[in-house]
């Protein structure tokens, strides 16, 4: 078939095949409201307004329209995953190509894949995987001083040298649009700064809410419970973008993923037993098993988790649901892949484990909505309607 989770430092990795998505690296754990919702060492302060970007800011702004959007960097597309350069340390410098990934709430640094010797790592032990290591500085779209980034291996299956992974930790500090179109990255430092509500309506973008899932104020996540019957209240929702999605008139939370290699089978979304079951309910024939395209995967527990693949018969859809019900985007075509996460693998995360209707969106989403802006500030993504 393809990609099917890949990134095994602690969750599902293919027992044949392979595919990027979030639950796969295992990197959008839920988070502890006794630190406001994150460890301290996996939020960061944003740059200092005025600093200046690790990549060409003086490019043209990609809509006059949308010059709102903010500064601006060039980006690397490999299988629709966005690359863009982020320097580690401090005189001397070292550049990486980090994945922006919105589905993992943590960053990532694959020390191996910088210039030896490598920035000082402090903290930790940096020959090893796995450790939080401090190192004096990152830089992206400006300093952000000290920070704390987990030691990782990172492959180069999608066709660029990964350094690292810039997750939400860094992401949901500052409004980020990715230009799959052009190639582009965009930063606003702040709502203010960020475009308003009227001129991505009259850019013709509309919007799609991450209210309890995505802010700037982790204390705004909502409970674990929501979504995990029976978690305890000291936890919250990792701090992922999360949005209404729609198939046969059922709605899921659908975690937006832009790690999630889908390029060998477009438009594929992870779901999970309580959406199928919801829409198999509602319209039995709004799916069609799909045998051939299953795949049995390895778990962080060790154990097999058997992963069965659905197509969206004629007729059906699946919608993007915008802040007043309607449907945002639609797509006559996905694949639909059931998580049914064993006892022993529950451990492991993901919205395998979620009581409720749940989804995950995969790369070529992203790659044909041209671009998103993804908007901590006012908990919401937009996108071209």
């Amino acid at each position: 078939m393809g990609r099917f989770h890949v990134l095994a430092a602690l969750g599902l990795v293919p027992s044949a095949l392979v595919m990027l998505s979030c639950e796969g690296r295992g990197e959008a754990p839920p988070v502890s409201t006794a630190t406001a919702g994150l460890d301290a060492s996996e939020t960061h302060d944003r740059p200092a307004q005025g600093a200046s970007p690790s990549a060409d800011d003086a490019l043209p702004t990609t809509d006059p329209a949308l010059a709102c959007l903010g500064a601006e960097a060039l980006i690397t597309l490999a299988s629709g995953l966005p690359y863009v350069t982020v320097t580690v340390g401090d005189a001397p410098t070292y550049p990486g190509s980090f994945l922006l990934d919105y589905g993992t709430n943590f960053s990532t640094l694959d020390l191996s894949k910088l210039a030896p010797p490598g920035p000082p790592a402090a903290g930790c032990d940096p020959t090893l995987l796995g450790q939080r290591c401090s190192f004096a500085n990152l830089d992206f779209f400006g300093s952000w001083g000290p920070v704390s980034l987990r030691t990782a291996a990172h492959g180069d299956g999608t066709g660029a040298s990964q350094a690292g992974i810039l997750g939400t930790d860094f992401t949901s500090h500052v409004a980020v649009s990715i230009d799959y179109a052009r190639s582009k990255v965009h930063r606003a430092f702040d709502e203010a700064s960020f475009c308003t509500e009227s001129a991505f309506a009259a850019a013709g973008f509309s919007a799609l809410s991450t209210a309890g899932f995505f802010t700037n104020d982790p204390s705004k996540l909502r409970p674990l419970a929501d979504v995990i019957a029976g978690s305890s209240s000291s936890f919250s929702v990792a701090n992922v973008p999360t949005v209404p999605l729609r198939i046969a008139g059922v709605i899921a939370h659908a975690q937006l993923d832009t790690g999630f290699d889908d390029a060998l089978v477009p438009f594929s979304v992870n779901v999970n037993e309580a959406f199928l079951a919801a829409v198999t309910a509602r319209d039995p024939s709004a799916v069609v098993r799909m045998p051939d395209k299953d795949v049995s995967l390895t778990t962080c527990a060790g154990v097999a988790e058997a992963v069965e693949a659905y197509a969206l018969a004629p007729g059906a859809a699946l919608d993007f649901v915008g802040e007043a019900g309607q449907s945002v985007k639609s797509f006559p075509t996905a694949t639909l892949f059931v998580k049914r996460t064993p006892e022993a693998a529950k451990k492991c995360g993901g919205i395998g484990t979620w009581t409720v209707p749940a989804a995950q969106v995969a790369a070529s989403f992203y790659v044909s909505f041209g671009l998103v802006a993804f908007d901590p500030f006012g908990s919401r993504v937009w996108v071209k309607s």
